[in-house]
């Protein structure tokens, strides 16, 4: 999902709800505000557990070529 994509969805709803997200093993918290903008790698990850994309960083160099990069941030 884009901004533009998340802002459109947004905008439908009541500006006075809150935002949280899930905790670790449950629960929820707060989203505080977006992080900084940072490389992912799509489809990296295949296990259920793991999310599918990771952070450049967290990749070898000879891996990174492998996986198609995105400009983000997360929530």
């Amino acid at each position: 999902m884009t901004v533009k994509e998340l802002i459109e969805k947004l905008s439908t709803l009541d500006p006075d709800l809150y935002v949280l997200c899930h905790g670790y093993e449950g629960g929820f918290h707060f989203v505080d505000s977006p992080g900084e903008e940072t490389t992912f790698c799509l489809d990296v990850n295949s296990e259920w557990y793991y999310g599918p994309h990771e952070k450049i960083e967290s990749l070898g160099e000879k891996f990174k070529p492998k996986y198609k990069q995105i400009k983000g941030i997360v929530l």
